[in-house]
């Protein structure tokens, strides 16, 4: 289906053997990171005529993480704090399978950038609108959990967005929105902290499961 699409996208989407029937959660839950770190510094990253083989960068990553015959990295621990706080507990392999094959994980640049920490430029930010809109209008989630307070202040916030209501935790307030979808209905959106720092899954999972039950 989606390889049909008239797109500009770089990084195509890991996509779970159960998201569509909503897998473990019952939902249809897309997780958007912000951009991919890559060390070759190609000028012309982000042309997918003249780098075909980087189409599955993000599905070779998510990939690799599932499979318990590679030795352990740190960049590890960012999907494995994150997809405990959608547990709510200390996940298993058997566990950390189910809860990955019931997602969509996209990346929202499609450039990679030189550094882990570096952002993105307005251009690259704006480029990218168009192939967001097209994901979500293809895979339809029910929900967006975003990584991550930069990106979520850098994600379009025209007239396909809607403000939601906010989830009230441990007396912290998070903003909620949601964005409308070509086929009709609308995709809710929040952002947790970025889980590569300062992440606490305990908290997390109270917000995210608060925010899935809206």
């Amino acid at each position: 289906m989606f390889n049909k699409m008239n797109t500009k996208i770089f990084f195509r989407p890991f996509v779970g053997d159960s998201y569509q029937n909503g897998g473990i959660f019952g939902k249809r839950i897309m997780v958007l990171g912000e951009s991919h770190y890559c060390g070759d510094e190609c000028h012309d990253c982000g042309v997918a005529a003249l780098h075909p083989e980087c189409a599955g960068f993000t599905q070779m990553v998510v990939r690799k993480y599932l499979d318990d015959s590679n030795a352990h990295e740190d960049w590890m621990n960012t999907y494995k704090k994150f997809e405990r706080s959608l547990a709510g507990h200390e996940t298993n392999l058997a566990e950390r399978q189910q809860i990955w094959q019931s997602i969509l994980f996209f990346n929202y640049l499609q450039v990679a950038m030189d550094d882990t920490r570096q952002a993105g430029t307005r251009e690259q930010y704006e480029a990218a609108k168009q192939v967001f809109y097209e994901v979500i209008d293809s895979y339809k989630p029910q929900y967006i959990i975003v990584w991550g307070k930069r990106l979520w202040e850098s994600l379009p916030g025209d007239a396909r967005w809607q403000d939601g209501a906010p989830v009230r935790v441990n007396g912290n307030v998070v903003s909620t929105g949601s964005y409308a979808l070509s086929s009709g209905g609308r995709a809710k959106i929040m952002a947790v902290y970025h889980p590569s720092v300062g992440y606490s899954w305990e908290y997390w999972h109270k917000v995210i499961n608060n925010f899935l039950n809206q």
